[in-house]
């Protein structure tokens, strides 16, 4: 009998560790739920789920940006929207979320091949749009005929330009750009912006900028070698120019005169000046600002002594058709006198003035005219009266005098100029009153309204209306007077006589104080936004002087600079924009600007140019640009967009030409999204549109199968008669 011998057992696992009998299983456990968690994810990614809730964010971002387009224009939803993280987060769901949904059910079948081409488009259609904010470009050129021209100018690229000049005026050492990224919305103390808002690119020297207590901005350096810090602290993104006036103790006096007016009909009165307009500054010359509106002229007055207030607040009473001389001077005991003389028919004769030795001769009085001197349109007249005298004093030497009327200020001695520059001295002090001429029928006028300010900061006032029938010189209306500032004055009408008011008032006086070029915001319609001219207020320090201005961006296509004035010298500075180099060449050689009939709306504009690129072997090539009918070359499209009417820098008037403006793009990932396009539009027609003919058989298969399954229920029916199948299969051969 045959012994199983039993085979020995295998030895014992050598005893180790609790950990190291576990790790195994629990490195398993991990990695197997680190695949779980993968194919979790990639599961969720090709989900329909994912693809729903990203088409639906997708539509809703897209509508709500179409409604804020429509309100602040194409560049802040670029900025606030399509180039944002967060629409980039969104796009990248996007198109992880097609990419996935058509691997997952890789390897594909022929009938997912319309599937297939759709995803495969739309995933290249999100690479070209990808490439297109990353490299695409656009901006504008702009010539006058006979003009070149190699640079776009990047309107979407703020740059801040500084340079200095010499004593000639010209350029000294390198041009500095700063880039400016303001953004599309208001901003400056009170209002915090983004940071980042600036950023330099300079070529040898870095500039140091700073924001304001209120804003946050990027330092980028602050060294002593630094030439000059820029802080930008307000900003504006449409505004229009304006004046500010500032006190200063090296300024001249300056006044705001309100004046208003009401008709019969009219619920409530109305300003005649805009706000600048209403602002009247003096100068050291004549101490006198006027400015007519309609039929009333209001002047402003500064005097310096108190016998001139007096003057002013005390004119003669008739002063006939030449006017009053009152002379001031001492008689022969030192007091103070004064003495009026009406100079009707005195020409040429001669009084002594009561209690002295002064001999006084009337040489000329007449009016000298303002035209081509500069000051027609300071002082708002065509002319001014002057009264000329030669004054003796006992046996001394004659003396020319002048009194000048309206301008009491200006000396009544002037220096010869055959003589050494300097004046006599004065022998009297002459104010010569000459009513204003009123006259509608020669110079529209029916009031004259004169505010007279004094060292003390008073203020007076005195109106001068129509005279009898056949007087062309005005009369002083009411009783001239003080005047407070604010204060309401009626100066013309409020009567049944005369049912049209003129009232004025005295909103700022300002002893001495100057102008100032500032920028004010303007509120756009909706959708026209984006429209504006830009400006910022912006300082800027040297050699630890500081000095605060506003710059705006030029309303053409040329940089528009401004001087800014150091103990260290002149810069310029500009508001301007990135100015890129083509690489090729531009001549406009004619410009042709259509018409509507009878209307200043533009039907057609037609460019003729020549193309030259050295690179390229092309030397004055004619083409011919219009709104249907663009240029491309090297992947830049010249569309002809608009027209400007150009402006002499000189005179700031229009010369008649007009500067023909194009619009430029460059983008290359259009070819790669009109493929994408294209394969989408194609994957949808196979996918919908050939489906029954392309991928399936005209239902044989289908056919087939139905067969096969009646054949075996009539062969299972013939092996058992009577039973449920039988019955069935006997139920389908009668029908």
């Amino acid at each position: 009998m045959a012994t199983a011998t039993k085979k020995p057992s295998s030895p014992p696992p050598t005893p180790s560790s609790p950990h190291a009998q576990g790790t195994a299983p629990v490195a398993r456990n991990v990695l197997e739920r680190a695949l779980q968690g993968v194919d979790a994810i990639y599961r969720f990614l090709s989900s329909l789920k994912l693809a729903v809730i990203s088409l639906s964010t997708l539509a809703a971002v897209l509508a709500y940006a179409t409604v804020f387009e429509s309100q602040y224009g194409m560049a802040a939803v670029q900025e606030w929207i399509y180039r944002s993280k967060g629409f980039a987060v969104l796009l990248a769901f996007l198109g992880m979320n097609i990419l996935c949904a058509a691997l997952i059910r890789f390897p594909w079948k022929k009938r997912q091949i319309g599937f297939v081409i759709t995803h495969a488009g739309l995933l290249i259609l999100l690479a070209g749009s990808w490439m297109s904010v990353q490299k695409a470009d656009e901006g504008q050129v702009g010539m006058l005929e006979g003009d070149t021209n190699r640079q776009l100018v990047r309107i979407d690229y703020p740059k801040v330009r500084v340079r200095k000049l010499d004593a000639h005026n010209e350029v000294d050492g390198p041009e500095y750009a700063i880039d400016f990224r303001p953004g599309n919305f208001a901003w400056g103390p009170g209002q915090p912006r983004p940071r980042g808002v600036l950023r330099s690119a300079l070529d040898t020297l870095t500039l140091g900028l700073f924001g304001d207590r209120d804003a946050q901005v990027d330092i980028l350096a602050d060294t002593p070698a630094d030439p000059f810090k820029f802080v930008v602290k307000s900003y504006l993104p449409a505004s229009m120019p304006a004046l500010a006036h500032i006190p200063d103790p090296a300024g001249v006096p300056m006044v705001r005169i309100r004046p208003r007016f009401k008709g019969p009909q009219m619920p409530e009165a109305r300003d005649v000046f805009s706000n600048d307009e209403q602002w009247f500054k003096t100068d050291r010359r004549f101490y006198r600002a006027a400015r007519t509106q309609g039929p009333a002229q209001f002047a402003f007055l500064y005097v310096d002594r108190p016998e001139m207030v007096d003057d002013f607040l005390n004119p003669p009473r008739e002063a006939g058709q030449e006017g009053v001389a009152r002379f001031h001077y001492r008689d022969s005991s030192g007091k103070k006198r004064s003495y009026d003389w009406r100079l009707d028919d005195q020409e040429g004769k001669t009084i002594t003035l009561p209690d002295s030795d002064l001999a006084v001769t009337l040489t000329h009085a007449r009016d000298i005219s303002l035209e081509r001197s500069g000051f027609e349109e300071r002082l708002d007249a065509s002319s001014m009266r002057v009264a000329e005298f030669n004054i003796r004093q006992g046996d001394g030497p004659e003396v020319h005098h002048l009194g000048v009327a309206g301008l009491p200020m200006i000396p009544n001695v002037i220096p010869k100029e055959d003589g050494d520059g300097k004046a006599p001295a004065p022998l009297v002090s002459i104010n010569y009153y000459h009513p204003p001429v009123i006259d509608p029928k020669t110079n529209g006028l029916f009031g004259v309204v004169e505010v007279l300010a004094s060292t003390g900061g008073q203020l007076y006032y005195r109106v001068f209306g129509r005279g009898e029938a056949g007087q062309s010189l005005g009369v002083i209306r009411g009783t001239p007077g003080p005047l407070n500032k604010g204060e309401d004055i009626v100066a013309f009408g409020g009567n049944p006589n005369q049912p049209m008011t003129i009232s004025f008032k005295v909103d700022e006086y300002l002893p001495a104080g100057r102008e100032k070029e500032v920028c004010e915001a303007i509120t756009l319609p909706k959708g026209q936004l984006g429209n504006g001219i830009p400006a910022a207020l912006a300082e800027m320090t040297i050699d630890g002087h500081t000095e605060e201005f506003w710059i705006r961006r030029s309303p053409s296509l040329d940089p528009l600079f401004q001087r800014v004035t150091f103990p260290s010298g002149v810069y310029e500075v500009a508001f301007d924009v990135d100015r890129k180099d083509l690489g090729f060449v531009l001549k406009l050689d004619d410009f042709e600007v259509g018409f509507d009939p009878g209307t200043e709306q533009a039907s057609k504009f037609v460019s003729e140019v020549r193309l030259s690129d050295e690179s390229m072997g092309i030397a004055d090539r004619p083409h011919t640009i219009s709104m249907n009918e663009p240029l491309t070359h090297r992947d830049y499209t010249f569309y002809q967009s608009s027209y400007v009417r150009h402006v002499d820098p000189r005179t700031g008037q229009e010369d008649g030409r007009f500067q023909s403006v194009f619009q430029v793009a460059i983008d290359p990932g259009r070819r790669v999204k009109y493929a994408g396009c294209i394969l989408v539009v194609l994957g949808a027609f196979v996918q919908f549109y050939m489906r029954a003919g392309l991928f399936s058989d005209g239902g044989k298969r289908e056919r087939e199968q139905d067969a096969a399954r009646a054949r075996k229920r009539a062969e299972a029916a013939r092996q058992s008669p009577g039973s449920t199948v039988a019955m069935v299969s006997e139920s389908e051969e009668a029908l």
